[in-house]
């Protein structure tokens, strides 16, 4: 959902407005795990109305799924916004005390929603990308990234160096709590990838919508009005079918550092944004190119990512296999790699068929 460039959605609508009847947790969830059901349950009592459930897609992956069948503009889910969890829009490690302090008080106003937060070793951003594998990328933009922005930032907010630029520090939230590297690297990754952005000078965190996974093709859309946050169906859907949203247009190596996965939808896979030729150099930029290129930057084209997949390949021979210290992860470096070949083998295929149009230059 959100690093701090995501979607960060917040809702508002009044219950005289929507068009469908909440659904309770006890009724329209099945096999859910005690924390979920409560949560169902809470949001259902604090006013929130649903026509949808919690349930696992094919990939095993936590998702929402409808009820019944909906019309495109119907009203899937309405959140109160009392139930989200709102901070300023700053890096996320000066924010993320906050989310801490919920996670650690036992009377938060929030405790059934952050008792189905992801736990520490269920999430991966750039901020707790494990160090062993960040070589593996082989790609050095993304190599910098993660280690003197997300991480150094991380690291320096964890050692108090920031303190004096945040609203409340780490001791601030939890007292003499004893919180390790690795659990404030944890929770930082929750508050980043789980925020939406839908309020001027706002980012929140808002339970259920952000259950909804992405899918860079989807229709489906949240909006802020009227004091609660929505799901709006932006195309009629089937009953039992998985409710996916937009993260936005972003390419794998975005997703990866933002969000721990990578686009597999779009076919052939497009060049990363640190392999694209446009790329500024400044965090997932792209300068905007208004004219299709010439024959000659065709040409040249063609040389760069020959010469890129060439690195590429020889930095990857270089570090040798991927090890299996976390499987999960490992898998994930081993699919990015693949990606990463084939976009620039199709790029290239593309160019050299004379298919010059300014689709990937």
């Amino acid at each position: 959902m959100a690093h701090s460039k995501v979607l960060s959605l917040i809702v508002s609508v009044t219950v005289g407005a929507l068009l469908f009847v909440a659904s309770s947790a006890s009724e329209a969830n099945i096999g859910l795990s005690a924390e979920e059901e409560q949560l169902m349950d809470w949001i259902a009592q604090e006013g929130g109305n649903f026509s949808v459930a919690l349930g696992r897609n094919a990939d095993g992956l936590r998702g929402v799924f409808t009820t019944r069948s909906a019309r495109k503009g119907e009203v899937l889910i309405h959140i109160p916004e009392h139930l989200a969890l709102s901070v300023k829009p700053l890096a996320a490690a000066e924010v993320a005390p906050l989310l801490l302090k919920e996670l650690h008080t036992p009377c938060s106003r929030l405790r059934p929603y952050m008792d189905t937060l992801p736990k520490e070793g269920e999430v991966l951003t750039a901020y707790n990308f494990p160090d062993e594998y960040v070589k593996y990328l082989a790609n050095e933009a993304l190599e910098s990234h993660i280690t003197t922005a997300f991480k150094r930032h991380a690291h320096a907010t964890f050692e108090g160096r920031n303190n004096g630029k945040m609203a409340i520090t780490i001791p601030e939230a939890v007292g003499r709590m004893n919180v390790s590297l690795s659990y404030w690297l944890h929770v930082v990754s929750l508050l980043s990838s789980r925020t939406f952005s839908l309020r001027d000078g706002v980012l929140s965190m808002i339970p259920l919508l952000d259950m909804v996974n992405h899918d860079s093709r989807d229709e489906n859309y949240v909006d802020a009005k009227d004091g609660g946050y929505r799901l709006i169906a932006g195309r009629d859907l089937a009953a039992g079918e998985e409710v996916t949203i937009s993260y936005g247009s972003l390419r794998s190596d975005e997703l990866l550092l933002f969000y721990g996965f990578l686009d597999t939808v779009t076919s052939p896979p497009q060049l990363l944004a640190t392999d694209h030729r446009n790329y500024t150099g400044r965090f997932f930029e792209l300068q905007p190119q208004e004219e299709e290129p010439t024959d000659a930057e065709a040409a040249a084209e063609v040389e760069r990512l020959q010469r890129l997949l060439g690195e590429f390949d020889r930095r990857l021979e270089e570090l040798g296999p991927v090890p299996d210290t976390d499987p999960r992860v490992a898998n994930l470096v081993r699919a990015y790699h693949a990606q990463r070949r084939l976009a620039i083998e199709s790029e290239l295929a593309r160019l050299q068929r004379g298919e010059g149009q300014r689709t990937e230059l």
